[in-house]
């Protein structure tokens, strides 16, 4: 876990999918301005001794929540319930998910829609608490004529637009010409996804947000 000390004054709120993500980083439970909330499922029944010690040293900061049945995406709807009931007391805050679960990312993107700083890590070793995008305090760089021109590209073709990575790759090579290289649009990816336009899953499937 990386912290950026510009940014911890803001509280940082994380939201453990434990049914997804087991191993918890001790270290970020009681951290300066930061909540944890841990979410089991029906079948999450054991505890490591040392994260449960963590927990209740610093009970005022950690909350448990644990479902008594189970249910398709049962614990990913109670998440998101639990994460806007977070923004709605704490709009300026933080909100981190911790889970493998890409299946979160139309509700990062919404969130992001919506002024709320938001971001999914895939498990504690990801999590920085330097990636979640500033919103009104933060003014981004105008995008280069390759950007707009994509951004332009995309969102006229709405019901055609490549699903994953790879063919994303692929038709963006085509569609700046042959001057584009591989490497380029690899960069070019990246800052869509950096200026919250796009989100790649686990399986490298793509989202998008125009």
């Amino acid at each position: 876990m990386h912290t950026d000390p510009a940014i911890t004054s803001r509280t940082n709120h994380v939201f453990v999918d434990f049914e997804n993500v087991h191993e918890v980083d001790h270290s970020v439970i009681g951290s300066k301005t930061t909540t944890v909330t841990i979410l089991l499922g029906p079948k999450d029944t054991k505890l490591d001794v040392g994260l449960v010690e963590k927990l209740l040293a610093h009970a005022a900061s950690v909350q448990l929540v644990r479902l008594t049945s189970s249910g398709k995406n049962a614990l990913d709807f109670t998440l998101a319930y639990y994460v806007g009931r977070a923004a709605i007391t704490d709009p300026e805050g933080y909100f981190h998910i911790i889970s493998r679960d890409a299946g979160f990312d139309p509700l990062i993107q919404h969130l992001r829609s919506r002024h709320i700083r938001a971001h999914r890590h895939p498990d504690f070793s990801s999590l920085s608490f330097s990636c979640a995008p500033k919103m009104a305090e933060h003014v981004p760089p105008p995008p280069s004529d390759d950007m707009t021109k994509v951004l332009e590209h995309l969102r006229k073709n709405t019901t055609n637009r490549p699903k994953r990575k790879t063919t994303l790759t692929s038709h963006l090579l085509g569609h700046l010409g042959k001057n584009s290289t591989e490497a380029a649009v690899g960069k070019l990816i990246a800052e869509l996804i950096q200026a919250g336009h796009l989100s790649i899953g686990d399986k490298g499937t793509v989202s998008y947000s125009l």
